[in-house]
């Protein structure tokens, strides 16, 4: 038997956002040097798109939006995270259309029926059951027009093993996370038409192992041979966009 993980608890959470990543989140957006899910949601969105982030841990991919002519709205349920958005947000004043609202994902939330153009999650649904995931759309489909799930790859070969490596280290820090295959099913059975599916961050997904790692070593090889790794669904994260039905 593996070692049991368990979701981490809102102080926990704390620890990863909070006001001491002030500094490097503006850092972040301001050089552009942002992660891989950040760059894809500008790829999947238009200027003046009305976005809500659902879990958006430091903000940093909502304010990437909202520096990008996005209207943005980030929800999260600690404070912390809230707190560092708008800090982060006061620095870039108005040049930015953004707010940040605390509220918990698992309940109503608080925003009119399709407010939205879009919702989209990031690092939220994989730590969560099947069933709650459908549960969780059924309820978040009622303020948007467009559905966006990213959520770890289960058949990324390099992800999955460097996840396995962590935790045998005691290094994991994120609790319980369920990767998918797809989620094509939890989108169906939440009344959310899939669009498109595919997956995004194959260099992300080696960043899990360690450098000198022959599986590693052995991607970064077929890379350099000019083999797209996300054509053989081995990104970091499968992304599916649906429209709400």
């Amino acid at each position: 038997m593996g070692k049991e993980f368990k979701e981490l608890s809102n102080e926990e959470w704390s620890r990863h956002y909070n006001l001491s990543k002030l500094n490097n989140v503006i850092a972040e957006i301001n050089s552009g040097n942002v992660s891989v899910w950040s760059r894809e949601l500008i790829n999947i969105t238009r200027e003046r798109e009305r976005i809500l982030e659902i879990g958006c841990g430091s903000g940093a991919s909502s304010l990437w939006l909202a520096k990008n002519k996005r209207k943005v709205t980030a929800l999260d349920y600690t404070e912390s995270s809230i707190a560092l958005a708008k800090a982060v947000a006061e620095k870039f004043g108005d040049e930015i259309e953004f707010d940040a609202v605390i509220a918990d994902a698992t309940k109503p939330l608080p925003f009119k029926e399709k407010q939205f153009d879009m919702a989209f999650q990031s690092g939220l649904l994989e730590h969560f059951s099947t069933e709650e995931q459908i549960e969780l759309l059924k309820n978040w489909k009622k303020y948007c027009e467009r559905m966006v799930s990213m959520i770890p790859n289960k058949a990324s070969i390099p992800y999955r093993v460097g996840k396995k490596i962590m935790e045998e280290n005691d290094t994991w820090e994120y609790g319980l996370e369920i990767p998918k295959h797809s989620m094509a099913f939890e989108f169906e059975e939440a009344g959310i038409s899939v669009i498109k599916e595919y997956t995004i961050g194959t260099e992300w997904a080696l960043k899990f192992l360690p450098k000198k790692h022959y599986i590693r070593k052995f991607f970064m090889r077929i890379q350099k041979d000019g083999i797209d790794l996300n054509d053989l669904m081995q990104g970091y994260l499968i992304v599916t966009i649906g429209k709400c039905i």
